[in-house]
């Protein structure tokens, strides 16, 4: 009788004891998107393939390429239909002050991995996360069906990438890995044009530099940001930087040439009633080398000559101004102009960027995103002769599910 007394204790204290374990067990929130892009996209014969191509920048790509027959260079309309790289499945994670969350995309790629730990002052996240340099204010979508948020237009944005993050309240700072993008140089026909006044050659005006043998990293990238709200809106100051040396082997000995990218941004975003109104600004060196770009624009990387010793930053300027409008809470409008200029030596090039779009909701979690859009690259400018870049064009249908 003792040991059964013994045994139904032990279940009983077992039993009650259950609700404590199950409560100590992580919450996980499961989510995923799917986005389609449709679109007739269509390009001058100026434009060089560079620009569209995914190749040189890794966002603003199109289908669409200009074609030479002979002498003879041709526009190009194509049509998009495609299954969106950002497309994603995902979860959050929670238990007590410890959160997680992961998310990949369609590529497939991983797009989020990281931890979290609430020690009540603020929050440290360890893993792959945007970074603090990060404020996006723009629903633009073409070409190609990138982001949907003006990635390469002048956003905001450092990119997806390990770090060490402390968040307090709107306040961030990261340690980040740093990033390398391969410094883009003049072509030789651009050189020529630039040191004696030659004929320029359109299709080639800048290639990538020869490629160094080794990449040195010596401090990780760092970003930080800060992001409050006063009045009618939300405002954001933050600036990153990123540094690395490549070492090249010139005539067996070895040349080093270290590459420094940084870029201050600032941004907000105002409501008035069904109005609101949001706007950015950059100024920068080398944006692509610090890993604030992708910057659609060919001097945007600090350029190096192997060999001749030559190495020149590149200057960047950008801005954005949305304006939209609220009709219904399913019903949204949307326009807006984009501006970026970069130059280094006496090479220049300004693009600008006009869209318009509407964003409808016609039942919960499903929307559709019609959105005409246009990309003047305008011309490079060099001092010796100026290249017309011609405009890509798109008509296009954004479509997305979140489940």
């Amino acid at each position: 009788m003792k040991k059964m007394l013994i045994l139904v204790l032990a279940l009983v204290m077992a039993f009650a004891a259950l609700p404590a374990f199950a409560q100590d067990k992580a919450d996980w929130a499961f989510y995923g998107q799917v986005r389609m892009w449709t679109a007739w996209e269509s390009v001058d014969e100026d434009t060089p393939n560079q620009l569209s191509n995914s190749g040189f920048f890794p966002v603003a790509t199109t289908s669409a390429k200009a074609i030479t027959y002979g002498t003879q260079r041709e526009g190009d309309d194509e049509f998009a239909y495609l299954l969106q790289g950002n497309s994603r499945i995902g979860a959050n994670v929670k238990w007590g002050n410890i959160g997680g969350r992961f998310e990949y995309g369609s590529t497939p790629n991983l797009r989020l991995l990281y931890g979290t730990w609430n020690f009540g002052s603020g929050t440290l996240l360890l893993g792959q996360d945007y970074g603090p340099y990060f404020y996006l204010v723009s629903g633009l979508c073409g070409p190609g069906g990138q982001e949907c948020n003006g990635i390469g237009f002048g956003s905001i944005y450092s990119g997806r990438n390990p770090q060490i993050k402390l968040i307090f309240g709107g306040l961030q700072f990261a340690i980040v890995k740093p990033g390398q993008v391969a410094s883009y140089g003049p072509s030789a026909g651009l050189i020529d044009a630039l040191d004696n006044g030659t004929p320029l050659n359109p299709q080639d005006p800048i290639a990538s530099a020869n490629k160094p043998g080794d990449v040195d990293f010596t401090l990780p990238k760092l970003e930080a940001s800060y992001t409050f709200n006063m009045g009618p809106g939300q405002f954001f100051i933050g600036g990153v930087y990123n540094t690395y040396t490549e070492v090249y082997n010139i005539a067996n000995s070895e040349v080093e040439n270290d590459v420094d990218g940084w870029a201050l941004g600032a941004g907000t975003k105002l409501a008035f009633g069904p109005f609101y109104a949001n706007a950015t600004f950059q100024y920068g060196s080398n944006p692509n080398n610090s890993g604030s770009g992708p910057a659609t624009l060919y001097p945007s990387v600090q350029v190096y000559i192997p060999g001749e010793d030559v190495s020149d930053d590149a200057s960047y300027l950008a801005a954005q101004l949305i304006l939209g409008f609220k009709l219904t809470d399913s019903m949204v409008f949307e326009g807006g102009v984009i501006w970026q200029k970069g130059e280094w030596e006496n090479v220049e090039q300004q693009t600008w960027t006009y869209y318009i779009g509407m964003g409808w909701s016609p039942a919960k979690n499903f929307t559709i995103v019609p959105e005409f859009g246009i990309v003047d690259f305008n011309k490079l400018e060099t001092g010796v002769g100026d290249l017309d870049f011609g405009k890509l064009m798109w008509l296009g249908i954004k479509w997305q599910i979140n489940f």
